[in-house]
């Protein structure tokens, strides 16, 4: 595997004899939302039409061994490295998704004639729980799905996935990954728990409405030492206030250290004093304040390869890295050293990072896969 970046758009020629003098099998690719994909994709698939070639748009820009940066970058493996992968794009409503995902899983393990070993998945955002349903539909939690929502750098509705000279503004792209040595992948927050806590007495889909019985944006504004005191009074956005204070499920413990699963707020409902979140909560769920600051969030992305390798000493052959937007938009004068971080930990494998509005992963093996908020994770191959 190896990365390459393509920093103006006249450059894809040159890259591309880069490309035939290593015989790629596939790329993953990413870039900012204003990227000119599908004359890239279609441009690689006309010199090269067996290739699969798949991503996102990611916040900002892409990380790379290289550093963060503005360009499209792309992550290349090549056929030596005997990493199939089976590609699905489905344009897709919230009413569609999981019928869709469910049908996607289907057609991946009709190309790869049996289960993938792992799913990556990108989604535009607002029905990642209904895609993670279908694929559940389909294999149960043997196959786990690590993977990120396409991003924008507006929260404007910019985001966009694509393969194979297809681009989609609303849908979801599942990608079967088969190998002898099966991907290892890692899902982890870099927050600590607070003292405050409750459980969630009523909910509508992404809104938490109560929180013990009580109007859940006050609840928080009192956990938070007024953070969002302003918007208690008309309502409104809270995307940037709110990113170092998410709130928390636990879903179980592995070596004695809980796994929480993070969840960002982003607006006050004015009418209700409800919290609107970017996942889904239900009636009886316990939450808690976390809390947390740059370092260790910079520093997490040495864990989540740390946690991803567990024992094996093996070098991999290469990696991805989703890495949450609203985490980075807090950080992006430290962007660069959070690829540096993730770089130093892989030993020199090449990789290719996209940060995301919206992450996807699993906590322990063949256990169910989430979608969270402000998370981190690492696939290495």
């Amino acid at each position: 595997m190896y990365t390459i970046r393509i920093r103006n758009f006249n450059e894809l020629e040159r890259e591309t004899e880069i490309l035939a003098r290593r015989t790629p099998a596939w790329i993953m690719l990413y870039g900012p939302d204003d990227a000119p994909f599908l004359g890239i994709m279609n441009s690689i698939r006309l010199r090269f039409p067996g290739v699969q070639i798949f991503g996102a748009t990611s916040y900002r820009g892409v990380f790379t061994e290289f550093g963060f940066t503005r360009d499209v970058a792309m992550l290349v493996a090549e056929r030596s490295d005997q990493i199939r992968v089976a590609v699905s794009l489905q344009e897709a409503s919230a009413s569609q998704a999981k019928a869709l995902s469910a049908r996607a899983c289907q057609e991946i393990e009709h190309q790869l004639q049996g289960r993938p070993n792992t799913l990556l998945l990108h989604a535009t955002p607002g029905f990642e729980e209904r895609i993670l349903e279908g694929v559940q539909n389909a294999f149960g939690t043997d196959v786990p799905v690590y993977g990120g929502s396409a991003a924008d750098d507006t929260l404007s509705g910019h985001w966009r996935v694509f393969a194979n000279g297809v681009v989609h503004k609303e849908g979801l792209l599942l990608v079967g990954v088969s190998s002898l040595r099966a991907p290892l992948g890692s899902f982890l927050g870099g927050f600590l728990p607070t003292e405050h806590c409750g459980v969630v007495t009523k909910v509508s889909g992404r809104v938490v409405l109560e929180i013990d019985g009580k109007p859940a944006a006050a609840v928080y504004n009192a956990w938070t030492g007024g953070a969002i005191a302003q918007e208690l009074v008309s309502g409104g956005n809270v995307l940037s206030k709110t990113s170092l204070l998410p709130l928390a499920r636990s879903l179980g413990e592995s070596r004695g250290m809980p796994r929480r699963l993070l969840s960002h707020p982003h607006e006050v409902t004015p009418a209700t004093h409800g919290l609107a979140f970017f996942t889904e909560f239900r009636s009886g769920e316990k939450v808690t304040l976390m809390t947390s600051t740059s370092e260790p969030l910079v520093a997490r992305v040495r864990r989540s390869v740390q946690r991803a390798r567990g024992n094996t000493t093996a070098r991999p052959q290469g990696a991805l890295l989703v890495y949450c937007g609203g985490s980075l938009g807090g950080l992006i004068d430290q962007a660069d050293k959070i690829a540096s971080e993730f770089a130093a930990e892989l030993q020199g494998a090449p990789f290719l990072g996209i940060a995301t509005f919206g992450e996807q992963g699993t906590f322990f093996t063949k256990s169910e896969s989430w979608h969270g908020n402000l998370m981190c994770s690492a696939v290495l191959f």
